[in-house]
C-alpha cells in the first residue's frame, strides 16, 4: 500500500457522465491485482473516495481516435468513474498535469484459477453498468491464458463500454458461439480484441439483446468454469436466487461488492457486513467475496 501525490495523464469522458482517468503511479501499478481499489482525496472532503483499479499499464490497448487518448506508458493505472456527487464531480474536472492524492492498492481482489487447473479454462465476466470498472483489469490479466467472455449490461447503447478500449491479449478470440452452442447464442456476440469476447445487453434493445445482463446467464452456465461479477445489489440477488441454480455444484461466482466506506483500510469498521463466515469488512476482507457467502437479506448499502 502506497500513498502518493501523483500526476494525471489524461481524463476523458468516454460514456455519458463516465470518465476514464489515467494517472502516474508506478508503485501501485507494480503490485495491483484485479478487483483491488484505490482511494482518492477529492478536494477538501474528509472521506476519501474509493475507485476500482480499471487497468494497469503496460496495457496493449486499441486507442480510438475519437477519444484522443495519449499513449500509455509503463507504471500508470486507470480508474473508471461515474459522476454521482460533489467528490466525483470535482474529480471529473481535473486536467492533465493536475496532482491528486492516491492511496493503494487496497483490499482483496479476484482469484484467477491456474491455467493448469482442470475445468478452469473458460471465465465468464458479468458487468452491470459502472460495474464494468474492475472487470476490464480482470479481462486484461486473465485473457492471455483463459477464454474470457464479458457480458456488459446497460440502459442504452450509449452507456456500453467502448469496444475499441478493451484490452488486447496474446490469444485469439474464440469464434462466435464456440463452446456455447446454437446460432441464437452466436447472434448475441460481437467480435472484439484478442482474448475477450464482448456481449452487449441493453434494457432498451438499442444494442445486443434486449434485457438485463442476468438474462443471458443461462446461455453460458454450461460453458463457464468460473464466474465473476460486478454490479448493483439487485443484480447479485437475481444471480443468487435464480440464475446460478445450475446442475454443476462446483460452479463458483466471485463478486465485487460496493458499499459505503469510511477509512478504506479496515480501521473504522464502517463497511462491515454479515456473511456465512462471520462479520467481514468490505474494504479489508473484500471487496471481492464469493456470491454464496453473502447473507443478502441482512446487507445494507
Amino acid at each position: 500500500m502506497q500513498q502518493v501525490l501523483t500526476s494525471i495523464i489524461s481524463n476523458t469522458e468516454i460514456m455519458p457522465g463516465m470518465y476514464l482517468m489515467w494517472i502516474e503511479a508506478p508503485d501501485i501499478a507494480a503490485t495491483a491485482q484485479p478487483g483491488q481499489f484505490i482511494t482518492v482525496r477529492c478536494e477538501d472532503f474528509i472521506l476519501r473516495r474509493p475507485f476500482s483499479i480499471h487497468q494497469v499499464s503496460p496495457s496493449p490497448l486499441l486507442t480510438a481516435d475519437s477519444y484522443q487518448l495519449p499513449a500509455i506508458s509503463e507504471g500508470e493505472i486507470a480508474i473508471l468513474f461515474k459522476v454521482v456527487g460533489k467528490g466525483t464531480l470535482w474529480l471529473s474536472q481535473r486536467q492533465t498535469g493536475d496532482k491528486i492524492d492516491v492511496l493503494g492498492p487496497l483490499g482483496k481482489g479476484f482469484s484467477i484459477p491456474s491455467v493448469t487447473a482442470r475445468q478452469s479454462k473458460s471465465l465468464l465476466l458479468v458487468a452491470g453498468g459502472i460495474g464494468i470498472a474492475p472487470l476490464i483489469f480482470l479481462a486484461q490479466k486473465a485473457s492471455s491464458q483463459h477464454s474470457v467472455t464479458l457480458i456488459h449490461g446497460a440502459s442504452t447503447a450509449r452507456e456500453l463500454y467502448p469496444l475499441s478500449l478493451l484490452p488486447l491479449t496474446l490469444n485469439p478470440s474464440p469464434s462466435e458461439g464456440e463452446g456455447k452452442g446454437g446460432s441464437e447464442k452466436q447472434s448475441n456476440l460481437s467480435p472484439s480484441p484478442k482474448g475477450v469476447q464482448f456481449v452487449p445487453v441493453t434494457e432498451d434493445g438499442s444494442r445486443g439483446k434486449k434485457g438485463m445482463a442476468t438474462d443471458l446467464l443461462p446461455d453460458f452456465l454450461d460453458w463457464a468454469d468460473q464466474i465473476y461479477a460486478c454490479g448493483p445489489v439487485n443484480m447479485y440477488n437475481t444471480m443468487a436466487k435464480v440464475s446460478l441454480r445450475a446442475e454443476r455444484s462446483n460452479l463458483k461466482c466471485q463478486i465485487s461488492l460496493e458499499v459505503r466506506m469510511g477509512c478504506g483500510v479496515g480501521a473504522c469498521y464502517g463497511c462491515t457486513i454479515n456473511t456465512k463466515k462471520g462479520l467481514k469488512q468490505v474494504c479489508h476482507d473484500g471487496p471481492v467475496f464469493e456470491l454464496d457467502h453473502i447473507i443478502w437479506e441482512e446487507l445494507r448499502i
